[in-house]
């Protein structure tokens, strides 16, 4: 069953740490509050810190699980490496060498090194000097607009970017101090820094990007309100890889791939979106939506007929406001949870404009799986 929790006035973007005991939240500005998670949806959450170095908004947060450090990124050119000293956590700067606003972030899978999204089409690729005692970064040169988002291989040390220049690309990041020699991918062995190794163009604005557990597939979404999944091998081979589905919906802005391969997407439309793959490619299985109540808001002609009534009898529209989804604006993150909270189960949060972190079950995930199975 879906839990829900209003945790700030307004949230652009969260994050949770390993244990899923501690998260971390933009209110909109250029602060961060880490929350101590409470027992359940009742609870209070208490804030234990509150992150201040930025000077603009704040466009992202990664949580690294195994070191325990944060990377946070704004519209201030800069990105800061937060380290829990005792009971502080101790900002350290990185050397972005950006000329436009940082957009996005990511920690690569063996966190030995983080990935920048900007509006200065560059891409800088973060790393700690021993020797020197703080972060410098390497660039990724390719992309000819804003790079809105970026996601790392599970396995190899490949980046694809999301960016408004109409092309989702990925690219080597392999550097021989971090990641040794003998890297074999799918596009073959140590491919030299920058080497873009694959390109696809949009229809619109690519706004964000992912890849499967498994790294076998990429799934990027834009602004012509499509999805589109990229076969990663096929695509190696320069064979026909790509499978593109339209939505009904606004475009989505925010994807996450389960643990099952699953996709959800998220954004303007208040609902996640469950994508799954199917005998026949990929599918939309539908909206994830909170199981419905005895009391749930009614739709159609009878929620017009009210409006009427209402606005006949006492000039206002009571009752009309009312939404069956969990969230009341727009979905801005998505993180993988796989614990409990509230004595439920849940695989994901979302995060969203209305303040509200909401915890989805897997049975909501079936309820939406069966949809498409009907």
């Amino acid at each position: 069953m879906v839990k829900e929790s209003r945790v700030d006035n307004c949230i652009t973007v969260h994050a949770w740490n390993a244990d899923r005991s501690l998260l971390a939240v933009c209110p909109n500005s250029n602060q961060v509050h880490i929350y101590k998670k409470p027992s359940g949806p009742d609870g209070s959450w208490d804030k234990v810190a509150t992150l201040k170095e930025h000077d603009a908004l704040i466009t992202d947060i990664a949580w690294a699980p195994t070191t325990n450090r944060i990377v946070t990124t704004a519209q201030d050119r800069n990105a800061y490496v937060w380290t829990l000293n005792g009971t502080e956590w101790k900002p350290m700067l990185v050397i972005l060498r950006i000329t436009a606003a940082a957009t996005s972030a990511e920690w690569s899978p063996k966190e030995a090194k983080f990935a920048v999204g900007s509006g200065s089409k560059t891409v800088p690729i973060c790393y700690y000097e021993e020797g020197n005692n703080f972060w410098v970064s390497k660039m990724l040169k390719g992309n000819q607009s804003t790079v809105l988002a970026v996601s790392w291989h599970p396995n190899e040390p490949l980046l694809a970017t999301a960016s408004t220049d109409f092309k989702c690309r990925i690219f080597s990041t392999w550097l021989k101090n971090l990641d040794g020699k003998g890297q074999n991918s799918a596009f073959g062995k140590d491919p030299k820094f920058g080497t873009v190794l694959f390109e696809t163009p949009s229809f619109g604005w690519v706004l964000n990007v992912a890849f499967n557990p498994a790294g076998d597939t990429l799934a990027f979404s834009s602004q012509d309100s499509t999805v589109t999944f990229v076969d990663i091998n096929a695509a190696a081979q320069q064979q026909p890889c790509m499978q593109a589905l339209r939505l009904s919906e606004l475009p989505v802005t925010q994807l996450l791939f389960l643990p099952d391969g699953a996709l959800i997407g998220g954004g303007h439309c208040f609902d996640p979106l469950l994508f799954s793959n199917t005998n026949q490619g990929w599918a939309l299985a539908g909206k994830v939506k909170p199981q419905k109540s005895a009391g749930a808001a009614k739709t159609g002609v009878g929620a017009t007929r009210d409006m009427w009534r209402n606005q006949a009898n006492t000039g206002q529209q009571a009752g009309t406001t009312v939404l069956d989804s969990a969230h009341h604006n727009m979905v801005c993150g998505l993180q993988l949870y796989g614990s409990t909270f509230g004595g439920s189960a849940a695989e994901f949060t979302s995060s969203a404009l209305d303040g509200k972190v909401v915890f989805w079950s897997r049975d909501e995930l079936s309820e939406a799986m069966a949809n498409l199975r009907m």
